[in-house]
Order: structure tokens, then sequence, then C-alpha cells
């Protein structure tokens, strides 16, 4: 019953490691999403300055603005993956750390039976023995 229990504490270490990288991973992928929001952003406010750009960069800063806003799309898609696998990890460290209490009940209820069976033993040993 140990060994379970120690084999289970090991799964959990792991599903836990793998829970907190894909959370990492999650919130990289959003980080890049917003930085991407404001670069478009900023792009967008740049050719809204006539003074600037006088038309002639135009068809230059359109293509990088959909290449933005493509880089987003699949950035975005990443994130709706990622938040499914963030959550089954999650999920996966619950019902493992639920495996784990119940062995570990399991196993003080089965420690508190062999002792009482022991004190019994005892008891009707001792009885055994001051017969005449």
């Amino acid at each position: 019953m140990k060994q379970r229990l120690k084999k289970i504490d090991r799964i959990i270490k792991v599903q836990q490691h793998l829970h907190k990288n894909a959370e990492l991973h999650l919130a990289n992928l959003q980080r890049k999403e917003s930085e991407l929001k404001v670069a478009q952003e900023e792009i967008l406010e740049t050719m809204g300055d006539a003074d600037v750009l006088h038309g002639l960069f135009v068809d230059v800063i359109a293509n990088r603005l959909k290449r933005l806003a493509l880089e987003e799309d699949r950035v975005h898609a990443s994130i709706v993956t990622q938040k499914i696998v963030t959550t089954e990890n999650a999920l996966k460290v619950k019902r493992s750390e639920k495996l784990l209490s119940r062995l570990k009940e399991e196993a003080r209820q089965g420690q508190e039976k062999k002792d009482l069976i022991a004190i019994l033993e005892a008891v009707v040993q001792k009885d055994r023995t001051s017969l005449p």
C-alpha cells in the first residue's frame, strides 16, 4: 500500500508540473496576442497620421497589418486549444489528488483495523491465561 501511495504521489507531482507548464504556455500565448493587438493599433494610428506617410507606404503597411491580423488569429486559436489542455491537466491533478486521499483513508482504516484486532487478541489472550 505504501508503494502505491508513493506512486500516486509521484504521478500527482508530474501532473502538477504539466499543469503549471500548460498555464505558463497559455500566459505566453495571451501575452503574444496582446502584443499583436498593440502592434496593430500602433500601425493603425500611424496610418491615420497623414503628415507622416503622405501615401507612400500604404501598401507595405497594409500588408504588415494583414500579417499581424493573421498571426493574431493563429495565436487566438492556439489560446483556445491551450485553455482546453490546461483545464484537462487541472482535472487530472484533482482526480489524482482525490484518489490519493481515498487511498490514504483506506490505509488509515486498514491500520486501525489491524490495531483493533491486535488489541482484541491481546484481551482474549489475557482472559485465557487468567482462568484457573
